[in-house]
């Protein structure tokens, strides 16, 4: 009985001390929580401010807003050998602007390649020199390249009707694609990169074995999604 006693009595103290702990650790876990939640709070005041103003510069400046412009070419080559299967000789040279009209913001270019297609997207093979990369364009600059191709390709029976029937219409269409990786440094520290593609559109009489064809219309280059 003596025993049993104690044994009740062992029970109820520990009881009564873990009711009395209990507010104890609440308030700790609250107070943790408060802290914790203040740090969010802190946060979300610092990065707010900073956060509208790169949007607000980002809505300004639009460095995304970018389209390289073919300003000429000259089609010296474009006919179809008397092979079995026909090749495709080709001599294609073009002018490409690429303007940055930011007043304030620089851009790096990083890598630029240029590749020709005609018909139902034979390739005409990559320009015949790397384009210079990579390199800074200062605000309100324009750069002028001068990828050009020259060489020969097999073709099949679709490009050899595609090629007889554009040069009886009187127009010879040439894509010319643009591969930009581009840099903006918008606000220090933040940079912003770009990989872009383009289409540029060149349509050409059918040049003869004296004259070379031109293209002087000028086109802006459109963003391939």
């Amino acid at each position: 009985m003596f025993e049993f006693s104690i044994t009740c009595f062992a029970i109820e103290n520990l009881r009564m001390q873990f009711f009395w702990e209990m507010p104890s650790e609440r308030s700790i876990v609250s107070t943790a929580l408060s802290a914790a939640l203040g740090q969010v709070w802190e946060c979300i005041e610092f990065w707010t401010p900073l956060t509208s103003v790169i949007i607000i510069l980002w809505l300004l400046y639009r460095p995304d807003h970018f389209y390289p412009t073919v300003d000429s070419a000259v089609l010296a080559t474009l006919n179809l050998t008397t092979d079995e299967p026909p090749n495709l000789q080709y001599d294609l040279a073009v002018n490409v602007s690429f303007r940055n009209s930011h007043s304030r913001l620089s851009i790096r270019y990083l890598d630029i390649s240029a590749t020709a297609f005609c018909g139902s997207g034979t390739k005409l093979g990559p320009a015949d020199d790397a384009l210079p990369t990579p390199f800074r364009q200062g605000p309100m600059n324009t750069t002028v390249l001068h990828p050009a191709f020259r060489g020969m390709v097999a073709v099949d029976s679709m490009v050899t009707a595609w090629l007889k029937k554009e040069l009886e219409a009187g127009m010879v269409h040439v894509n010319l694609r643009l591969s930009l990786t581009i840099k903006y440094r918008v606000m220090w520290p933040f940079i912003e990169i770009f990989f872009y593609k383009y289409d540029c559109w060149l349509w050409f009489p059918p040049p003869g074995l004296a004259a070379p064809a031109i293209f002087d219309a000028g086109t802006r280059c459109w963003v391939v999604n």
